[in-house]
């Protein structure tokens, strides 16, 4: 059974993850920008996409976990930010 303690855990990893991506891409893309590569500033832009999408990931996980729990009034809430989310993403 799915329970609240595996659904925070599963929220805390997501959001580290994210940020531990961005932390490396970020990292990588200024050393190798200061370094001369012509690979260095992709890797930033790819780091900085990579933290605005960590709070998208984590809204995804919240509908996963909602509706593994039961929770449909929640789930389909966290659907809808996420959607205004993609839909905002998408326009700008």
């Amino acid at each position: 059974m799915f329970q609240e303690k595996d659904f925070n855990r599963l929220i805390q990893r997501t959001l580290l993850g994210g940020v531990f991506l961005s932390v490396f891409l970020v990292a990588a893309g200024f050393g190798l920008s200061l370094a001369g590569a012509p690979s260095g500033p992709g890797l930033l832009r790819a780091g900085l996409l990579a933290l605005i999408l960590t709070p998208v990931a984590r809204v995804v996980m919240l509908v996963y976990g909602y509706w593994r729990t039961g929770e449909s009034y929640f789930a389909l809430a966290s659907f809808v930010v996420l959607a205004v989310l993609v839909v905002s993403m998408l326009a700008g």
